[in-house]
């Protein structure tokens, strides 16, 4: 289909399309206002411009049905057995917290089974955008690129290549590339126009704008509405990206086609692939993303239909339907509750749909990508923005006209963060109700039948994920079947180690935003392999301190360690090494040419994706990342603390 559709995008090139602007002096996208008023909270709902998904009303009420049984027969079994000498307080807690812990783990099991039945239909509308035909494009598309004190090789070099791609297909007349810098440095700011200079004279393809704005208000989500308002008006669709993000041109083509194709839809999320990854736990997160997230991707599309979820990068928009319905109001109160809204997207998607737009995500479609931090520090570091963000959404789950399904993705927001320290406290009780007699009749059959069920749903759907992988005759590009078996048991066992050094850290966040303490606005760490073992014991030091009293905690209660008291002190203990260990280069490659944990874009890279980490265009003294960012690490405690959801089951990325 390729070779054939540069003639005929070319036939649709419309007289709207803007002049070539061949000054270097001239590099602000044109002027075109258009209105975006700050929303209300409280508002009410339009009627729905689009039909509902066949079958979304039966697929949430099984989703119902199996969470309230499944838990319900969970917490009258281990509530039974406990009850027969009579509940202490201690059992009425455990069982609260089963009530909760086994409810969450539940709907994720049951979203993933509905992911799989979803992704064998054939006739779905997800299967159309991805692989219908594709038309002939009439509207106008920017490609928005946000950047603040990054690497510019690497962000110029991922730009080049979707302009690259695009121009390959013949469809430069319908995408502009729009660069929004929010950087304040100077030197930054100097390699950053080197940068766009070099990138702009480098090759043929849509034409490509920067602008920097003099003040960065409301951080990412300010950035886009202040474009919008200045210049959307040019244009029908936006492609809202990251700095590490990169996209195929034929995607970029179906994503537009599609919000060409449907007017009701206001916002197309597409599940990006994690690529470029190269220390041991970027390569495993890498393996993870590309082999669970496909299942768990097709798992929220099957239950949220039409009434989906924004994740704030590599997703369409109608630029109308965003101006008119989407623009963030200020929460009352001083941060971290207070003020702008740090994980805009999904308020952003909910607004969208209380203003009666269609929001979809689309899993069958590839050709989306990004990057993930290289270590865990820097992932936890990155964490504990989206867990303020996150929280912040208590201010907006009670707002009016808000759709059920939209308050849903709001408040697994919020717990995805906020079940922490109940995960913990579900660990130590279980640990003190296994001992003798420590006030009641010892941990029964029934509970430890329930925390087994509890460990099949989060296993069961990485072996649904492989079975997938099997069924669609992907083994080979994830180094053949046995091999990629052995991969999971790898990247099960090193989640199980990192899981309660996470749940530690989330609960750290929790009791900093609780005490009123800011993330602030660092730049994200993407630099590989610069981790001492000094720092990470420096910033592990309170998950080790948390291990050692978990260890001293049965002994001293006469409960004894066990075994799942014993896994969580010894994780918690030997935190810093984990890091450390996990953040080498060496260690991950050497995986990799044992065949471990490889994913597509390793066994089969895409030509045009080829060498954009390493790309550096013509610009002496580029700033790097790390000489920007590093200091996020080095700060404060506040800018320190770790956070991360819980991994009971795989959920794509998020971000603020």
């Amino acid at each position: 289909m390729r070779a054939n559709t540069s003639s005929l995008q070319q036939l649709g090139v419309e007289a709207r399309s803007f002049r070539d602007v061949a000054d270097s002096d001239d590099w602000a996208p044109p002027a075109a206002p258009l209105d975006m008023p700050d929303q209300p909270l409280h508002r009410a709902a339009e009627p729905r411009r689009f039909a509902h998904a066949p079958g979304l009303g039966r697929r949430r009420a099984a989703l119902a049905t199996f969470c309230a049984l499944s838990t319900g027969l969970a917490v009258f079994a281990v509530a039974s057995a406990m009850a027969r000498d009579g509940l202490v307080p201690l059992e009425i807690i455990h069982v609260g917290l089963i009530l909760v812990l086994f409810g969450w783990m539940a709907f994720s099991f049951a979203a993933c089974l509905g992911g799989l039945w979803l992704s064998g239909q054939g006739q779905t509308w997800e299967r159309t955008v991805a692989q219908g035909p594709l038309p002939r494009l009439h509207t106008r598309t920017a490609l928005l690129a946000p950047i603040y004190h990054e690497d510019c090789g690497p962000f110029f070099a991922r730009l080049a290549a979707m302009r690259s791609g695009l121009d390959a297909l013949g469809l430069t007349p319908f995408f502009d590339i729009v660069v929004l810098s929010d950087s304040r440095r100077a030197p930054v700011l100097d390699a950053e126009r080197r940068g766009f200079a070099a990138f702009r004279r480098g090759g043929s393809g849509p034409r490509t704008y920067y602008r920097h704005r003099p003040e960065n208000i409301d951080r990412k989500a300010g950035n886009i509405a202040d474009w919008v308002r200045a210049h959307g008006g040019a244009y029908d669709h936006m492609v809202v990206l990251d700095a590490d993000s990169l996209m195929d041109g034929e995607t970029l083509w179906r994503l537009a086609a599609a919000l060409q194709r449907d007017p009701a839809l206001g916002l197309i999320q597409t599940a990006p692939t994690i690529i470029g990854r190269r220390t041991l736990f970027g390569r495993l997160e890498q393996f993870a993303n590309t082999l669970y997230g496909p299942l768990a991707a097709w798992g929220v599309a099957w239950w949220s239909g039409t009434d989906g979820n924004y994740w704030g990068h590599n997703a369409i928009l109608r630029v109308e339907a965003f101006a008119q319905s989407s623009g963030l109001p200020h929460l009352r109160g001083k941060k971290p509750f207070g003020g702008h809204i740090m994980s805009h997207d999904f308020v952003e998607a909910a607004f969208l749909r209380r203003a009666g737009w269609g929001v979809r995500l689309v899993p069958a479609l590839g050709g989306s990508f990004e990057e993930s931090p290289p270590t865990l520090i820097d992932h936890l570091v990155r964490d504990r923005r989206w867990c303020q963000g996150n929280l912040q959404h208590l201010g907006v789950l009670g707002a009016r006209g808000l759709h059920p399904v939209s308050r849903l993705h709001l408040a697994r927001g919020v717990l995805s963060y906020a079940l922490a320290p109940l995960w913990i406290a579900l660990v130590v009780t279980g640990a003190l109700l296994s001992a003798p007699n420590p006030g009641g009749g010892g941990y029964p059959l029934a509970g430890a039948a329930v925390l087994a069920v509890s460990l099949a749903f989060v296993l069961l759907p990485k072996l649904l994920s492989y079975a997938l992988m099997l069924r669609q005759g992907r083994a080979e590009a994830f180094g053949g079947a046995g091999r990629a078996l052995a991969s999971v048991g790898l990247e099960t066992l090193a989640s199980t180690l990192t899981a309660p050094v996470i749940m530690a850290a989330h609960s750290r966040a929790l009791l900093a935003v609780i005490l009123g303490r800011d993330s602030g606005w660092a730049a994200q760490q993407r630099d590989e392999g610069r981790l001492s073992g000094r720092t990470a014991l420096v910033f592990h030091g309170p998950e080790m301190l948390v291990g050692v009293a978990l260890a001293a905690l049965g002994p001293v209660l006469g409960a004894g360690l066990s075994p799942w008291l014993a896994v969580a002190a010894t994780s918690l203990v030997a935190a810093p090494f984990l890091a450390w260990w996990t953040a080498s280069i060496s260690r991950g490659l050497r995986l990799r040419d044992a065949g471990l944990l490889l994913t597509p874009g390793e066994t089969a890279p895409a030509q045009w994706a080829t060498g954009v980490n390493s790309f550096r265009p013509n610009m002496p003294e580029t700033i790097s990342a790390r000489q920007t960012s590093r200091a996020a690490v080095a700060g404060s405690l506040n800018t320190r603390m770790p956070t991360m959801a819980v991994p009971t089951a795989p959920i794509p990325v998020q971000t603020a």
